[in-house]
Formats: C-alpha cells, sequence, structure tokens
C-alpha cells in the first residue's frame, strides 16, 4: 500500500493547489464486476464490501472507497467522469476504514474461512464509462486442505495446525507476504466434509505441528518439517488417524489457487516399520519382515500412475491396469470389482511395463527386459518389485532356470506354502489375473476360476522383474520383432481341498498378463 499511498498524497496536494472552477461533467455511477473464486462460494456474497482506488498520472480519484456488492456488482456513492481519461482501479477485500498494510486470519475458523480470506486486484488503463469495471480478484494467502483417513473406533471432532502465523504484511500492490515478526498461534479448522477439513494461512515458512481432537477429547499430534506455503497457492494436508497417533503427508505447491488446479498424489514415503507398515501415494500398506530376512508387503500395490485409468474391459489389453477380480454372485465365473473396499483388499492388476515403471509398449528387446532386473518401478523409494532370486529366497521353488531351493523359509519340501507364509503375516492367496496370451492378442481371458472351487479364485500370478524368457513375430528370428516377453513371479494356487496344501511358487508371466504386485524393500 506504502507506494500508491503516497502517490495518492502528492497527487491530491497537487490538485487542491490549482483547483479551478470547472464545468459540469457527465458523471457515472462507478461499480466493480469482480472475477474471483472464494473459500466459501464460487462468487462474492451479497453483502461484501471492497476498498478501492482509483487514480491516473496528475490525479487522484478516489481512496479507499467502499463498494458494497449486491448479487451482481459492487457499488457506491463513489462516481466517475468520462473527461478525466483513463485510470488505474485498484480494490482489495476485506474492506477496512483504514487501508491496510496488514491483514490477519482468525485462529478459530471453525465456522468458516471466508473472514480470513484477503483478496485484491488490479486493472489498468480504464477508461471510464456506465459499464461495471471488471476486476479479476486473486487470493494472497494460502489455503490448505486436510484430508481425513479415520483408522480409529472413534468420530474425529476437529483439527488444528498450531506453531503458524497468523499475521501477514501487505505491499503497495496488497500482495501479501511473511511478516517476520508475527507472533505464531494456533488455527483451528473448518469441516468442509465427512473427511475434510480446510483453513487459510499467511504466506510462511514455517514448522507447524498437526493436531486432530477425537469426540472423547482426547488430542493426537504430528510435527511437520519446515514447510512453505506461498500466496495465492492450495496444499493438501493427508493425515492418516491411528487410534494412538496421527501421520501427515503434505501435497505441496500446486496451481494457482485461483484456478482450481487438482491436487497431484504425493508419493512421499513414510515407512513405520516397527508399527507394520508403510505410507506411500496417500495410501496405508501392511508390511512384515520375513524369515528370509526382508520386508514384504503383505498387500497388493492399489497405485494408479498418473495418466492411466483402471479398466473393467477385455479388450482394452494395453490399458496397463485393471480392477481387481471376484467370483461373481452366481459362483459361475470371475469378474471386474470396481467396489472400493474389494480394491482395498486385493489391489489392481497390473501389465508388466506398468508395474516396471514403464508405459504398455515400451519394451521392445530382450536386453531391455534384462536390465529391468531388480528395478523399483511403480513401487516406493527404496523398495523394488521382485526378482527371481526374491521369489527363490522366499518360497524355494520356481520352474526352470531358476534352481529350487530347499532351504528356503516357506519351502514345505514340495512346493512354496502359502499356509506357511501367512502363518507369518503374508496374506496370500489366489488373486487370479487377465490372461494376454501376447501382444498380438485383441482380448484377453479371466485367470483364476475353477468350477471345482467356486467359492474363491484358485488360481494367479503376480508381477516380478527379473527377465525370463522371448518368442518373437517370427520362431527364433529376433528381426521380425518381440511377439512376447515374460519376467519370474509369483503363482498362487488355492485348487485344493485343504489350505495346508495351497502354493506359492516362481512361474514364469507372459509381460501381457494383468497381475497384482506386490514390492520387497531393498537390501541395506
Amino acid at each position: 500500500m506504502k507506494r500508491i499511498l503516497i502517490l495518492a498524497g502528492c497527487l491530491m496536494a497537487l490538485a487542491a493547489c490549482n483547483k479551478k472552477e470547472e464545468p459540469a461533467k457527465e458523471a457515472f455511477a462507478f461499480r466493480i464486476s469482480p472475477v474471483l473464486t472464494k473459500v466459501s462460494a464460487t462468487s462474492f456474497d451479497k453483502g461484501d464490501a471492497i476498498g478501492v482506488n482509483v487514480y491516473r498520472t496528475g490525479a487522484v480519484h478516489a481512496q479507499n472507497a467502499r463498494l458494497t456488492y449486491d448479487g451482481s456488482v459492487f457499488s457506491g456513492d463513489l462516481k466517475w467522469y468520462t473527461e478525466e481519461g483513463k485510470a488505474v482501479v485498484a480494490a482489495y477485500y476485506p474492506y477496512s476504514a483504514t487501508a491496510p498494510e496488514e491483514f490477519s486470519v482468525q485462529a478459530d475458523q471453525t465456522a468458516g474461512t471466508s473472514s480470513s480470506d484477503f483478496v485484491s486486484g488490479v486493472k489498468y488503463d480504464v477508461t471510464p464509462s456506465e459499464d461495471a469495471v471488471v476486476v479479476p480478484f486473486k487470493h494472497k494467502l494460502s489455503h490448505v486442505v486436510v484430508s481425513l483417513i479415520n483408522e480409529t473406533n472413534g468420530v474425529i471432532s476437529g483439527f488444528a495446525l498450531s506453531g503458524v502465523k497468523l499475521n501477514a504484511k501487505l505491499n503497495a500492490d496488497w500482495e501479501a507476504a511473511e511478516d517476520p515478526s508475527a507472533a505464531k498461534g494456533t488455527v483451528k479448522a473448518h469441516k468442509a466434509g465427512e473427511d475434510e477439513y480446510d483453513l487459510i494461512l499467511p504466506p510462511q515458512t514455517s514448522s507447524v505441528t498437526a493436531v486432530v481432537t477425537l469426540a472423547d477429547g482426547k488430542e493426537l499430534s504430528q510435527s511437520l518439517d519446515e514447510n512453505t506455503f506461498e500466496a495465492g497457492k492450495e496444499y493438501t494436508l493427508n493425515v492418516i488417524v491411528e487410534p494412538d497417533a496421527i501421520y501427515v503427508v503434505l501435497s505441496g505447491d500446486i496451481e494457482d489457487w485461483e484456478e482450481g488446479g487438482e491436487i497431484a498424489p504425493s508419493s512421499v514415503l513414510v515407512e513405520k516399520l516397527a508399527d507394520g507398515y508403510i505410507l506411500y501415494h496417500e495410501d496405508k500398506y501392511t508390511v512384515a519382515l520375513m524369515q528370509d530376512g526382508k520386508w514384504w508387503m503383505t498387500q497388493n500395490m492399489r497405485y494408479v500412475p498418473e495418466g492411466l485409468e483402471p479398466s473393467n474391459e477385455l479388450t482394452d489389453v494395453t490399458a496397463g491396469v485393471f480392477y481387481p477380480l471376484v467370483v461373481n454372485a452366481g459362483q459361475t465365473a470371475a469378474e471386474f470389482s470396481r467396489d472400493i473396499t474389494v480394491i482395498k483388499a486385493r489391489g489392481y492388476l497390473y501389465q508388466a511395463e506398468v508395474a516396471l515403471g514403464l508405459q504398455v509398449g515400451d519394451l521392445t528387446s530382450v536386453e531391455e527386459a534384462e536390465a529391468l532386473e531388480g528395478t523399483r518401478g511403480i513401487c516406493p523409494k527404496g523398495w523394488h518389485v521382485p526378482t527371481g532370486a526374491d521369489i527363490i529366497g522366499l518360497v524355494g521353488k520356481a520352474v526352470s532356470p531358476l534352481q529350487n531351493n530347499p532351504d528356503a523359509p516357506y519351502f514345505d519340501g514340495a512346493n512354496g506354502s502359502i499356509a506357511l507364509l501367512n502363518e507369518d503375516g503374508f496374506n496370500m492367496e489366489a488373486y487370479g489375473a487377465i490372461s494376454i496370451q501376447d501382444n498380438t492378442k485383441t482380448a484377453g481371458t479371466f485367470m483364476g476360476f475353477m468350477a471345482a472351487y467356486p467359492d474363491r479364485l484358485a488360481s494367479g500370478m503376480f508381477c516380478g522383474s527379473t527377465y525370463a524368457g522371448v518368442t518373437y513375430n517370427t520362431k527364433d528370428d529376433p528381426d521380425s520383432g518381440v511377439k512376447n516377453l515374460q519376467f519370474f513371479g509369483f503363482m498362487p494356487m488355492t485348487n485344493k481341498a485343504s489350505e495346508a496344501d495351497f502354493t506359492c511358487n516362481g512361474t514364469k508371466v507372459s509381460y501381457r498378463i494383468a497381475a497384482p504386485l506386490r514390492c520387497v524393500r531393498d537390501s541395506e
């Protein structure tokens, strides 16, 4: 504000010294038509008031004039005149009797965030007329959206951020900046939905603490690393609430808030190995340290890479990701399921190239396939798609050319044993797969249902990263192009009457087959 106010003072003094009698001018009511997406709604609310400056070279027409919104435009007693020529119009919200040089958000925003939302806009080269001036208002503070995942049996009654500055400095253009001297406090958030809160913060770089309050009065908190909240930006806090702790992942800096940009999923990894889980892409996966000495996911991946959409069509042979399979209600066949509880329990089905971090069609040679052994793929940082060595080291048995390992901890003397795996929390079953034999096929088939065991899927495959074989369009002729590539993966089988006889061995998996994925942690 200071630059505008100093200019305004000088110009007003000059105008007073040279005041002369002038003929009557044609007057128009000064009106502003706002362009804005507010926090509380898609427009200003009726009765909202803004402060307006109107100035031009050699004159100041208005300083901090109050205009009120009637549901369509802002207007008041202010008038202007055609003869005065082009002007600069600057406006801000909410109105203050004294043009503000700072702004404070409310510490208690539980009733809503509107009163803590400071916005402003400037329009240049405006010619006076009876038409309303269209001013593009922009958010000048930071918007924080809080997404909660309640893993407790209780009710969440509130959310707050502590250790935050409540005051912002405003410069001459009504842009907000961090106030170095501002005291820190706590902001209670507004409940925006069943599992969502939001709040407004001044721009700042701070180490804040997330605080969740349960209905019984219990408070759970977690300190965040230092983060920067920029003016006009929106951020998401993804909070998983456990009975005795909370875990927070910040999805930072997206598109300008006023443009309503989509918030990209966070790929931040939080490992809570001692507690038996990790957080990845805002999702929680259970993990276990198995007797092979390695940490394994004990749930299937349910992450959809950016740019892909899960398919439930067998003709989408290059979809990359498919919905999970279940036995249909009549127990006569397998079918896709889009039920969120099924997805959480069974994960998605991935074609090998996607599981390995590529796009369908990227692999065109044996050399490229061999180079992917142990790759991270879509696994968390520090984890990888299982190798042939991982598979043999865990279950002991696989097809040739892998050599069986009778000393593997979950080898029962004949096969890899699902019963032994699950005794240690591996949570393995047959999840089925989409069989697409090679890249010449135009449709897949469901794999997993057996009429002899109608109550469950009785077979399946899992993705792996060790190259296992190739076929070419013309037999044994690499120059004819790759028809199919294979990788070593798991093959769980529950086609037995007794669970004690269920098996999980290594097998070759064609790269266009869509199968579940579990990741294994890199050796330290």
